[in-house]
């Protein structure tokens, strides 16, 4: 089975040829698969990872906040830079909505805005993985996604 099938059996209940497998890793790590396998390697494909391609429009909204020692992402959402010995990885510490009690707190949010993206390249971008991987677009409404 290819990975995109793979994945679609185990959603749908099917029994795939083995358990589909997924990877999520911090820079620093991908950096260091990239070292080992070359850095024209499918690290996808030496490690036999399945996975699901994300596919996201590119931000071209507001500036975001950044100060090297923290961030703020679309959703306001503040991150602590973490640093762990071999590298950084971003840590929640202020979702914006965390206190929110009321439907006049969530009409006072900055909620995104569909200008401040740019979807133009998506269609091409699943293109480019639709006949070997499954691609997955979570991100307005977390869960509501489009698959290619």
């Amino acid at each position: 089975m290819k990975p995109r099938e793979r994945v679609l059996a185990a959603i749908n209940h099917e029994i795939p040829d083995r358990i589909p497998t997924d990877i999520w890793a911090t820079p620093e790590v991908w950096s260091n698969l990239k070292a080992y396998f070359g850095e024209s390697a499918n690290i996808m494909e030496a490690l036999h990872i399945d996975g699901i391609t994300w596919i996201s429009p590119k931000y071209v909204g507001p500036k975001l906040f950044t100060n090297g020692k923290c961030k703020v992402d679309y959703w306001g959402i503040k991150y602590r830079l973490v640093n762990y010995g071999i590298g950084v990885y971003e840590e929640p510490v202020d979702p914006p909505l965390a206190h929110a009690k009321t439907i006049r707190d969530l009409d006072a949010y900055q909620w995104p805005k569909v200008n401040w993206f740019d979807f133009s390249e998506m269609r091409e971008e699943a293109k480019k993985f639709a006949e070997k991987w499954l691609s997955g677009q979570v991100m307005w409404l977390y869960f509501i996604n489009t698959v290619f």
